[in-house]
């Protein structure tokens, strides 16, 4: 089950709740308290957290797929998202507050050429962006204000990287899904910026849907959208295990394709016609403190973060962006003042 302030009910994984009958949608200015809205994939869900753990040992609690997904913090406290949802509800002036998680593990961001994995896309999930309109609506039908949190590009960046390395040695991206250094023609064709442009890219245009969908809720756009960038992927533990430094030839080539994403992203944020919007940089804060670069940070795969990263990127990185955007006015949420021990 999903669950909300508002009480929202569907199918995946948290604590249970009623359902809501929605009532007219008032204007954002009439609206109070936060209700937060997690999309993503693995990394919204937490994988790699005591709770979840890592491919291929997760624990059912934290399984997901396009129909059903999660995980909320009753199920997976130390997630990123969980936590930051805790945060927003600690806070007094976005009460009442709740926080619905609708990652998919393994999911792409969409638009990709060839057939994904199991985890599909944010775009044509079933559970992800084609129920967001439901959600919102019923969120506002009680005069609730609407935080969607975005974090999707990882996967999308190794599906690159894995195509580029399937023809670069000749072969033929099959898509399927799974695609490894060894066997990358399963990958499913995603771009970032061909011909030098990301806006020519599948995951600008996946960014661009996703962004114009948020114009189309009943009673306008979201009071605010909080879009988590691309990390460095070439100086994540995983890379340098496989390949043996951060300066091997594969992972400057993942260090230049998170930097592709993140433009592809910021590109779409900026030509949304909602511009309820604001982007957190996780890129530029890692590459300022290498020390979260380290393995204590991470899961046993090197990729997914273990409770300490998770802790790092909600205190530390979107805890503070968030902040910031509401006291800039980006987002349209009353201004408050982060509860004691919390990031500022």
């Amino acid at each position: 089950m999903l669950f909300a302030s508002v009480g929202i009910a569907a199918g995946c994984k948290a604590g249970s709740s009623g359902t809501t009958t929605p009532t007219p949608i008032p204007t954002q200015s009439n609206r109070a308290g936060v209700d937060v809205l997690a999309l993503g994939d693995d990394f919204i869900v937490g994988l790699g957290t005591t709770t979840c753990g890592v491919p291929p040992g997760v624990a059912s609690s934290c399984n997901t797929s396009p129909s059903d997904p999660g995980v909320n913090a009753s199920v997976n406290p130390q997630g990123w998202a969980q936590m930051f949802g805790g945060y927003v509800a600690s806070t007094p002036r976005w009460q009442p507050s709740g926080f619905t998680g609708l990652g998919v593990n393994f999911a792409l961001t969409g638009d990709a050429p060839k057939p994904e994995g199991p985890g599909g896309d944010l775009l044509t999930n079933s559970s992800q962006v084609p129920q967001l309109a439901g959600f919102v609506t019923t969120i506002r039908s009680t005069n609730i204000k609407t935080l969607i949190v975005i974090q999707s590009g990882i996967n999308d960046v190794l599906d690159a990287f894995y195509s580029a390395t399937c023809t670069g040695g000749g072969g033929t991206v099959v898509g399927g899904g799974g695609a490894t250094y060894a066997a990358p023609c399963t990958a499913s064709g995603t771009t970032l910026a061909p011909g030098g442009n990301a806006r020519n890219g599948t995951l600008y245009a996946a960014y661009s849907a996703i962004l114009a969908d948020m114009t189309t809720f009943a009673g306008g756009e979201p009071e605010g959208v909080l879009v988590v960038g691309v990390p460095n992927l070439g100086r994540f533990p995983f890379c340098i295990t496989e390949f043996g430094s951060s300066a091997s030839a594969q992972c400057t080539a993942l260090t230049t394709d998170a930097q592709l994403a993140d433009t592809a992203i910021q590109d779409a944020i900026a030509d949304a016609a909602d511009k309820q919007i604001a982007y957190v940089d996780w890129y530029t804060f890692l590459e300022t403190n290498p020390t979260y670069y380290g393995a204590t940070y991470f899961a046993t795969d090197g990729l997914h973060l273990d409770n300490g990263g998770n802790t790092v990127l909600t205190q530390q990185v979107v805890q503070p962006a968030f902040l910031a955007a509401v006291n800039a006015g980006t987002l349209n949420m009353s201004k408050a003042v982060a509860p004691p021990g919390s990031a500022r």
